[in-house]
């Protein structure tokens, strides 16, 4: 783009070549016509006459071309070239209106990319920049023979105006299309599950001003971010009420954590072989004073949200070493405490400080297991790779969570320098009829053997699961089945009295033929 001094400059440069030529010229002319002085006296007058014409027309065009430049450069998102928001108003103000006269429907389609400050913070500038240039390309072509309006609302944020629609179904079917389309989105060398989160809106079933159109197409949109990565949602009126009551409830949370309201149960993890304790998992709960219990999975994916998940993980990992240290439990009774970290406990340059100070009031950090997902790990690889790698130096132990869930890789894998991986309950649930299931599992315990590490299946209900995984050389398990969550009280009651149903499904397991053992990493 051309800077206002250099464009000032050369229309300068314009009117002040044309001003000598017209001086210079138009006197040798009159000088070489007329002879006559009076005459040429008179010729001068209206040639100065001429020349306050001639230029005022110059300047009209010269300056009409720089405000025409000028105007459409301010309707322009700059990097994309898309209309910007306040363009976008305009426009959609003036469709709206002829929608309205031929009571016609539009369907206002925001789009907010997941994870783009992330992205932004992994990657750099220059590569987010290009994500977004082939975001707003790839809205171009797609919605190319459709009559619409596109535009980038924000650094993040796109908007598709679906004018004279039929039906919200076809917005949904549009956007859904373009959802698949974004994810086959290469984002140069780097490892990010790109997604994007929807909001539809609908004119003039849902709003029938501009300004209301989008607050609720912006609050479809927030509810789809709230269900998590790469989701879609049509405007429902409650979404505003839903909005609040967050608010609410993360009000509430910020309380409970200042206050030490919020509790740590640990649910224990056994040997597949012989049921010994092998450690045991710190799980956040929350009873709330009004609405009872809150599902972990609702707050904390209302503190990943709001940007307070430092604060909760803090917490976690303060009140379960202080609580099983006073109970002289970890080291002892206890070989190991896993802790869940979010993947925003790794989006900053200092987190690897921060687990350092989490860690200062436990004198043996071997004792402690960081379990994360895929995703977090896949989301921001070579920064999330450098901080674990820091830590498996100090020692501390590292663990997948939900694995199978995710698109980790085997190269990934051996990468990583982890020495645990746990199965996700979603394939443990139906081991005894899903054979899809048998097959997942069989193929991850393969895996992790292959790389010498422990495999972990939690969520483990049914004697039939545990023997499945013993048979195949699960090393841990964890579920219903051997111990529920509990407080850390009731857990040091657990250690001095093992339950007689442990005894019971000891029975069960040495009936069966010796599971296969697997060797594994020394930690």
């Amino acid at each position: 783009m051309q800077s206002p001094w250099h464009s000032a400059l050369l229309r300068t440069l314009i009117y002040v070549v044309f001003g000598v030529v017209w001086i210079v010229y138009s006197d040798r002319f009159l000088e070489n016509l007329v002879d006559d002085v009076q005459t040429l006296t008179q010729l001068q007058t209206y040639k100065g006459w001429s020349y306050v014409g001639i230029t005022a027309v110059l300047l009209f065009f010269l300056l009409y071309q720089g405000l025409r430049k000028e105007r459409a450069l301010s309707a322009r998102d700059e990097l994309t070239q898309l209309l910007n928001r306040h363009m976008f108003r305009q426009e959609l103000e003036s469709e709206i209106d002829f929608a309205r006269e031929h009571h016609q429907s539009i369907a206002l389609v925001t789009f907010n990319i997941d994870e783009f400050r992330r992205i932004n913070h992994a990657c750099g500038h220059q590569a987010a920049d290009r994500l977004l240039l082939k975001t707003a390309d790839a809205l171009r072509d797609h919605f190319a023979t459709e009559p619409t309006i596109v535009a980038r609302l924000g650094p993040d944020e796109f908007a598709v105006a679906l004018l004279n629609i039929r039906n919200a179904e076809i917005a949904v079917t549009k956007a859904r299309e373009f959802q698949h389309i974004f994810q086959n989105l290469e984002l140069e060398n780097y490892q990010f599950e790109l997604s994007i989160a929807v909001g539809i809106a609908m004119f003039p079933t849902d709003a029938e001003e501009v300004k209301d159109l989008v607050a609720c197409s912006t609050l479809a949109q927030e509810e789809a971010k709230n269900l998590g990565h790469g989701q879609l949602r049509l405007y429902d009126h409650f979404f505003g009420e839903s909005i609040h009551s967050r608010l609410r409830l993360t009000t509430d949370l910020r309380h409970a954590i200042e206050r030490d309201e919020l509790s740590v149960v640990y649910q224990p993890q056994f040997s597949a072989h012989n049921l010994k304790l092998t450690g045991v998992e710190a799980l956040l709960r929350w009873q709330h004073p009004q609405h009872g219990f809150i599902r972990p999975d609702t707050f904390i994916s209302l503190a990943e949200q709001q940007g307070f998940i430092r604060e909760v993980t803090d917490y976690v990992f303060a009140k379960s070493i202080r609580e099983l240290t006073e109970l002289e439990l970890l080291g002892t009774s206890i070989p190991r405490l896993s802790i869940n970290v979010s993947a925003l406990d790794f989006a900053d340059d200092d987190c690897i400080e921060l687990f350092y100070r989490r860690l200062e009031n436990l004198h043996d950090w071997s004792l402690l297991q960081l379990e994360l997902t895929e995703t977090a790990v896949i989301n921001n690889f070579e920064d999330t790779l450098r901080t674990l790698k820091m830590l498996r130096e100090a020692n501390v132990n590292l663990s997948i969570d939900d694995f199978g869930t995710g698109y980790s890789s085997l190269s990934i894998l051996r990468r990583l320098p982890i020495h645990e991986v746990k199965i996700d309950r979603s394939f443990i649930r139906d081991l005894q009829v899903d054979d899809d299931d048998r097959t997942i599992v069989r193929t991850i315990l393969a895996m992790a053997h292959s790389l010498n590490l422990r495999v972990v299946g939690e969520g483990v209900e049914q004697i039939e699961q545990l023997l499945f995984l013993q048979e195949h050389g699960c090393h841990d398990a964890q579920g219903y089945l051997l111990a529920k969550p509990m407080s850390a009280q009731e857990l040091a009651k657990f250690l001095q009295q093992e339950p007689a149903a442990l005894d019971e499904i000891r029975s069960q397991l040495r009936a069966k033929s010796s599971p296969k053992i697997v060797a594994v990493k020394n930690t």
